[in-house]
């Protein structure tokens, strides 16, 4: 506030982030789950051009998504920002450049599928290469956090240190870095179609199911790319607030419920999800995941940006089972095991399974992590 406040009205900001966002012109949608974020009605924003809308789900506000389209030969205004900020292309066909002041601009070309790291407080720029059909994209940010940490919108967009350490143009593999560097776990900064990404087996999750957490953008990122076969589910878990599961390839839906419900299906939220649907469970909200088609039920997970307590040790060494831990239900994050949950849930999984002309059945069976 420029003025000094007489009130508490107007001393209370309450979230930074809120008031951003308001300042942008641009909506702002809540809850735990949005249907389709290709489809999700956007605001002109006056200040990089195109249309946009922001997120607040989970009830919390450590990530956040931007939803972004830009028309037909169009593009957005350069900028920098002092908050982490990964980009998923969800339609269309375009390109980022990428700049540190004073040195030449990276070009990096993107459809449908790729997933691009936005390196901190470096200039970037999107433009539409199609002449005829808008682009739409998201992207998983720590906006919100940084927002309400710094209260200062200028220090946010506008400050002058440069990171060279997480971008410069000479890292000339920038953009093609891709390092498995243990078991579920990679780094890399772009990644063409991430619906065909290489993912390892997670049995302590479920039968035929698969994983790759990602660090990207030089950080420890906490995102992951996540596939269910077919005919089959993952256990319940649960874990800390801002996480944001998006469908982006097959069908299937969510179970989500709270400590103490487990089995009590009356109190069980089912959330249909297809791409590019969005659930972000509340803090320690069970969610389950679900696939009712034909081939691999996929998702993209964003849960912050410093190491997670569920992938890290005591003694900060990493853990490949992450959230798949049954033996703490205290933990940070803990998983449900299929013999704990409620008859009712597997049956109505079949009930979907037959409704949708699927013959195949794998029987979830809890493998490793007590």
């Amino acid at each position: 506030m420029s003025e000094t406040p007489q009130t508490f009205e107007e001393w209370w900001v309450g979230s930074h982030y809120r008031k951003f966002v308001q300042q942008e012109g641009l909506p702002l949608y809540e809850e735990s789950y949005l249907e389709n974020l290709a489809t999700l009605p956007l605001a002109e924003w006056e200040r990089r051009g195109g249309k946009a809308a922001y997120t607040r789900l989970g009830d919390q506000e450590i990530v956040n998504l931007q939803v972004v389209e830009i028309p037909p030969k169009g593009e957005l205004a350069p900028e920098k920002h002092m908050y982490e900020s990964v980009m998923y292309v969800m339609s269309g066909t375009g390109a980022t450049m990428i700049w540190q002041e004073g040195e030449p601009r990276k070009t990096i070309e993107w459809a449908e599928g790729a997933l691009l790291a936005i390196p901190l407080n470096a200039w970037h720029q999107e433009f539409n290469s199609s002449g005829d059909k808008p682009c739409r994209f998201f992207f998983g940010t720590s906006m919100a956090q940084a927002i309400n940490q710094y209260h200062n919108f200028d220090f946010i967009f506008n400050n002058p240190f440069v990171f060279r350490d997480r971008y410069s143009y000479a890292m000339e593999d920038y953009h093609v870095k891709d390092r498995h560097w243990n078991l579920r776990l990679s780094e890399t900064n772009f990644i063409p179609d991430i619906r065909k990404l290489t993912l390892d087996a997670w049995g302590e999750k479920g039968t035929r199911t698969s994983i790759m957490r990602l660090h990207m953008g030089n950080t420890d990122s906490q995102i992951h790319v996540l596939e269910v076969g077919e005919g089959t589910y993952v256990t319940a878990h649960r874990h800390g607030a801002g996480a944001h599961v998006i469908v982006i390839d097959g069908q299937g839906y969510e179970l989500l419920f709270n400590p103490g419900d487990e089995n009590n299906p009356a109190r069980h939220r089912k959330v249909p999800i297809k791409p590019y649907g969005v659930v972000s469970p509340r803090l320690n909200e069970y969610h389950q995941h679900f696939n009712t088609g034909k081939g691999p039920f996929r998702q993209l997970a964003f849960k912050g940006w410093t190491a997670s307590p569920a992938t890290s040790t005591s003694k900060g060494d990493y853990d490949p089972v992450g959230a798949a831990r049954s033996n703490n239900p205290h933990g940070y994050a803990y998983k449900l095991r299929y013999d704990k949950e409620a008859p009712s849930v597997r049956e109505e999984y079949y009930r979907e399974l037959e409704k949708n002309g699927v013959d195949l059945r794998l029987e979830p069976i809890d493998q490793g992590a007590k």
